[in-house]
């Protein structure tokens, strides 16, 4: 599977290592059951660690209803924080497109070319 779940209790942090082109369904379907309780321990603090992945082929509507799945899940469950690691170009921008439409829920997703940018910020506490 180009998704695995590795976890960390002690940080409370699960890392979704992704790897090759992913599908709508792949990534939507991961977040279901995370956020749903059958990947678990569920943790506060998530990376999607997308250095080696490709969304560049998910649409505008993709984008919007993986959005709104995070912005869902957010107003059901305790707090999470999802940081988003990109360094390709297209798939950049498609992340940053992610964040902005889940800003009006929260800012519990952040987009970073640097995964050391990404734990730093998890590891932030909340204001």
């Amino acid at each position: 599977m180009p998704i695995t779940a590795l976890r960390n209790t002690a940080r409370d942090l699960t890392t979704f290592e992704c790897d090759g082109d992913l599908s709508f369904i792949e990534i939507v379907a991961v977040i279901k059951r995370f956020y749903r309780g059958t990947i678990a321990p569920r943790t506060k603090k998530i990376i999607w660690d997308m250095r080696n992945a490709s969304i560049a082929s998910l649409t505008v509507d993709h984008v919007y209803h993986i959005a709104s799945l995070f912005n869902e899940y957010e107003t059901e469950v305790e707090a999470t924080k999802n940081a988003v690691v990109v360094s390709q170009g297209a798939s950049f921008d498609i992340a940053k497109s992610m964040e902005a439409e889940t800003k009006e829920v929260s800012r519990n997703l952040m987009v970073f070319r640097e995964i050391n940018k990404a734990i730093e910020w998890l590891y932030i506490k909340s204001e």
